[in-house]
């Protein structure tokens, strides 16, 4: 099963996030309306689109056409307890993979008071659940949402917050990895990257995002060299944004 996605979040719609992975790859992920409205910034939070992100994911495989076909699914969670705490929701039979995706329009610690306290009214304002079911939540979970009713709602890890950098160091007041631009490459050419680095912040925005892509920081600093180098030997200009960069590094490996 595929349990964890970082890379960059190009965009959301209706539900759907798309998560660029690097070499070209993106991955459609499908997130419960709660935490594509926080993804999206909403309620005076800041988007985390163009970002680095982390989603947990579940994996499963969806029925089309009565069976005859089946399509892979991915849906996101910002950690793992949201992603448990949504598959005891479609442990309640008649609340599959979709239908509990729409349903959790709040956040799991708040549906999860709802259950505990058994306030099915509270349940009904969900999408998708009606009295009976709200019924059937309350009489199937009651006992086992309680662990899951303090639930603080959890930050999407975006930019350098992403682990298994590889042994990056991290700097000791933000806690993103530690870049070095300007330290000599296989190549020989950070430098290019360093002088562009000083004049565009995104240079050391993307080594960043390398790293929390899994490059180790070495090889992160000569991707962008290098890109930054094959534009000025092209006769033109490094990349000016932090995407642009990150797909030239890709491009120059």
């Amino acid at each position: 099963m595929l349990a964890r996605i970082s890379g960059i979040l190009e965009s959301l719609d209706k539900g759907a996030a798309l998560v660029a992975v690097g070499e070209g790859a993106a991955y459609e992920v499908l997130v419960p309306a709660f935490l594509s409205e926080r993804l999206a910034g909403k309620g005076g939070g800041t988007s985390a689109v163009g970002q680095v992100v982390v989603l947990h994911t579940l994996q499963y495989m969806e029925s089309l056409n009565q069976g005859s076909s089946f399509v892979p699914r991915l849906i996101g969670f910002a950690s793992v307890r949201e992603r448990e705490f949504f598959e005891l929701l479609t442990s309640v039979k008649g609340l599959g993979n979709k239908r509990a995706l729409r349903a959790m329009a709040m956040e799991p610690g708040a549906i999860a008071r709802a259950i505990h306290d058994r306030d099915t009214r509270a349940l009904q304002r969900l999408p998708e659940i009606g009295p009976k079911l709200a019924e059937l939540i309350v009489h199937e979970l009651k006992g086992k949402a309680g662990e899951f009713a303090g639930a603080a709602a959890a930050p999407v890890p975006v930019s350098g917050a992403v682990g298994g950098g590889g042994g990056a160091t991290v700097e000791p007041k933000t806690g993103r990895p530690r870049v070095r631009l300007g330290e000599a490459g296989a190549n020989g050419t950070v430098a290019a990257a360093a002088v562009a680095g000083a004049a565009h912040p995104p240079v050391r925005e993307t080594v960043e995002a390398l790293i929390a892509l899994g490059e180790n920081p070495g090889e992160a600093e000569r991707m962008v060299a290098r890109a930054v180098d094959r534009a000025v030997a092209a006769g033109g200009a490094a990349p000016t944004t932090t995407r642009g960069l990150l797909t030239a590094a890709y491009a120059a490996r």
